[in-house]
């Protein structure tokens, strides 16, 4: 009897695309096909790590490693050439539009795509710049919030157990408020059925949803990136390290981005008000989650307690010396700024930060180059 498995390309086997390939191949029939950026890369996943990736789950008791080899893996100069079925993205976000421009041939408008990545802004530039004028695949958004760092090559460590929430992505902003007869449209959805099935869905913590709900959870991932990414790479830590220290410069840092977020996201802030009572429209507490002082609470705990002993993928990205995605958190907020003529001064917080950010990488590089003064 011939089993008709799905198939799964993953585009960026970084520690989310990881997590995530792990789960799925310990809990359902799938194929995972991870597309590396070039031979180069791809030879070296298939020789030098044997095809192999793995997950070692920290706040397990027994800590276990789960290892798993990858049957077929590849890149543009050697992709088979067959329809993309389901796609999940999970590159750094400024990597995504050069990353998928080699495999949009073959993506169409039955494509399923879904990002799993850190920021906001890369909706906007796949509408903007790389759907324009073509295809329009199914377009899916997953927050995750679980804390993955790297152990070396392809085995990461997960650090942090919180979840992942997803939801179907609107094209147009009149389609951003979802009722819940639509979203049960999308369970027959093979990529949707293919995470959501319930041993995975249990155990990696997979929530679906509509896309306010997603967004309000978006926005509250994004508050705890724009504290904890930046933070932890500036002065170079583990996240528990600073759990004493940190509440008056994430406040800062909060307070700014919900003023700012208040103006761009308006239909989401104004979402209870609006569709209060309405059974088709769940109730969200919108104003109540995303307030400073709540978000302060929830980033020390969700960041520095829950994730005592992840290190940020910003930190790693300063540490390995690799450009990292500080513009698509603390300069996207910088951008809404600008792009909505807010006053000048209604950003300088995340400004410095993501000045800050830039310091810290550019300072370690000259380190690496020639040498560090403090020796």
């Amino acid at each position: 009897m011939t089993v008709n498995r799905p198939i799964v390309h993953i585009l960026g086997l970084g520690a989310m695309g990881t997590v995530l390939a792990v789960d799925l191949l310990r809990f359902s029939n799938a194929m995972l096909i991870p597309l590396f950026r070039s031979e180069e890369k791809l030879n070296r996943f298939q020789n030098e790590f044997k095809s192999q990736i793995g997950i070692r789950k920290l706040y397990e008791s027994n800590k276990p490693l789960y290892t798993f080899d990858i049957e077929r893996s590849e890149c543009p100069e050697k992709f088979g050439g067959e329809k993309i079925k389901n796609l999940v993205i999970t590159t750094k976000t400024y990597q995504t539009k050069e990353a998928i421009a080699p495999y949009l041939p073959y993506i169409d408008n039955e494509t399923n795509i879904i990002l799993i990545q850190n920021g906001l802004g890369v909706l906007e530039v796949l509408k903007e710049e790389v759907f324009n004028n073509s295809s329009k695949p199914n377009l899916f958004q997953g927050v995750i919030s679980h804390g993955v760092y790297q152990d070396k090559g392809f085995i990461y460590n997960h650090a942090g157990w919180v979840g992942m929430k997803i939801a179907r992505l609107p094209w147009s902003e009149g389609d951003m408020i979802q009722t819940v007869d639509f979203v049960k449209r999308d369970t027959e959805n093979e990529l949707i059925k293919l995470l959501t099935q319930p041993k995975l869905a249990k155990d990696f913590g997979i929530e679906h949803m509509t896309y306010q709900e997603m967004l309000l959870g978006q926005l509250f991932k994004f508050l705890i990136n724009s504290c904890m990414n930046p933070v932890t790479a500036i002065v170079d830590c583990v996240n528990g390290e600073m759990v004493d220290h940190c509440s008056p410069v994430f406040r800062s840092i909060i307070d700014e981005c919900l003023s700012v977020l208040r103006v761009a996201y308006k239909p989401l802030f104004d979402y209870d008000r609006k569709y209060q009572g309405n059974d088709q429209y769940p109730t969200l507490g919108v104003n109540d989650v995303l307030q400073v002082d709540h978000m302060v609470k929830e980033v020390v705990d969700c960041g520095c307690v829950v994730n005592e002993r992840n290190s940020s993928s910003m930190r790693q990205d300063t540490l390995y010396l690799r450009d990292t995605e500080i513009e698509y958190i603390n300069g996207y907020i910088v951008k809404l700024a600008h792009d909505f003529k807010l006053a000048e001064d209604s950003c300088k917080v995340n400004k410095t930060i993501s000045e800050l950010v830039n310091l810290r990488l550019g300072l370690n590089r000259t380190r690496a180059a020639q040498g560090d003064w403090r020796k």
